[in-house]
C-alpha cells in the first residue's frame, strides 16, 4: 500500500502514514520493525496482528521517515451492532513510536480518523493518558469485577442448565461469525442453555491464573446479558464444574453492562483508565474484537 502526506507542514513531509495488510509488502518489515523494539511484547502483538483480520481494513499503521518505519499502531477494526444500528468500530491495542520522532506520532491517529470510526484504547499506559485527551479522546473508567465462583459449586447438583460446546448448528449468522473469528484455542466457546429449552446464550472468554494459581474464567462476550444474569448461580455451578476455576470475570464501564448482577458479596471491582472517540449514543460495551490482557 502506498502512503499519502498528510499535512502542508514542511517539517512532517518527510513523514509518511502507510496503512498494512497481513502479508502485503510491508507486513515483513513491520515485522522486523517490531522484533528491534524493546518497549512492546512481540509475541503478544502479533498475536493481535494476526487475530480477528477483516481483509477490508489494515492490521496495522506504520509511520515512517524517508522510507523508514520510526513508528506502529496496532489496529483491530470490526462491524458492531448498537441499538440495531451497525458501527464501524477501530481497537488501537499498542502504539509506539521511536524517541527521535514522537514530535509526528499523531500523524497516526490522523490516518485512522479519516475512517470516521469509534476508536477504543482499552490497554495505554498511565502515563500516556493525558495525550489520548489531547487528541480528541474521553476518558472513561473500565471496571473488572472478579467474583469467586467455587462456593457456588455444590458436589451433587442437578441442574437444568447445560454447556454445549459443539457449535456447528448455530443458527444465527451473528453468532457465526463471533464463533469463527475466536476460532483459536486460547478462547473458549460454548452455549449455556436450559435443557430442553431454546433459551440460551453464546459465551466466549477464556483462562487465566490470578497471582499464578487462582484459576479464573473471564467473559469476552456474551450474546444475551439478561439471560446470564437471571441464572448466574447455574452459569457458575456450570464452569465452576466443566472449567475447574475459582474466579469468574466480567468487564464493564456501567452497572447496567455488567454481565453478573450487583448483589454478590464475594467480588471485588478494579478499576482501569480506557480511552474512546466518537462514541454512538447507545453505545453498549463489551471486549468483542480486542486484546484481552491488561
Amino acid at each position: 500500500m502506498h502512503g499519502k502526506d498528510i499535512t502542508n507542514q514542511t517539517w512532517l513531509k518527510k513523514y509518511n502514514v502507510k496503512q498494512v495488510y497481513r502479508k502485503d509488502k510491508i507486513y515483513k518489515s513491520t515485522l522486523s520493525y517490531l522484533k528491534n523494539q524493546k518497549y512492546l511484547s512481540y509475541s503478544k502483538v502479533f498475536f493481535l496482528l494476526n487475530s480477528f483480520i477483516n481483509n477490508n481494513y489494515p492490521i496495522c499503521y506504520v509511520l515512517t521517515h524517508r522510507n523508514k518505519i520510526v513508528g506502529f499502531v496496532g489496529t483491530i477494526f470490526s462491524k458492531k451492532k448498537f441499538s440495531d444500528n451497525n458501527y464501524l468500530t477501530c481497537n488501537i491495542h499498542s502504539w509506539l513510536v521511536d524517541r527521535n520522532h514522537r514530535i509526528a506520532s499523531k500523524l497516526l491517529f490522523d490516518y485512522i480518523d479519516k475512517k470516521n470510526c469509534l476508536i477504543t484504547v482499552l490497554s495505554s499506559l498511565p502515563r500516556l493518558g493525558s495525550t489520548f485527551i489531547r487528541l480528541g479522546f474521553k476518558e472513561l473508567i473500565m471496571k473488572y469485577r472478579l467474583t469467586l465462583v467455587k462456593k457456588f459449586f455444590r458436589k451433587k447438583f442437578n441442574s437444568k442448565f447445560e454447556i454445549i460446546n459443539n457449535l456447528k448448528k448455530l443458527n444465527k449468522l451473528s453468532e457465526k461469525k463471533v464463533v469463527l473469528s475466536y476460532s483459536n484455542k486460547k478462547y473458549i466457546k460454548f452455549m449455556f442453555q436450559k435443557k430442553n429449552s431454546k433459551r440460551n446464550c453464546l459465551i466466549v472468554g477464556n483462562i487465566t491464573y490470578k497471582k499464578k494459581i487462582l484459576k479464573t474464567f473471564n467473559i469476552i462476550y456474551c450474546s444475551n446479558r439478561s439471560f446470564l444474569n437471571k441464572n448466574l448461580i447455574q452459569f457458575f455451578e456450570l464452569i465452576t464444574d466443566t472449567f475447574k476455576v475459582t474466579f469468574c470475570g466480567d468487564f464493564f464501564l456501567k452497572k447496567n453492562e455488567s454481565y453478573f448482577n450487583n448483589n454478590n458479596k464475594y467480588s471485588f471491582i478494579k478499576d482501569k483508565k480506557v480511552y474512546m472517540k466518537n462514541i454512538p449514543k447507545k453505545f453498549v460495551f463489551d471486549l468483542l474484537y480486542s486484546e484481552t490482557e491488561f
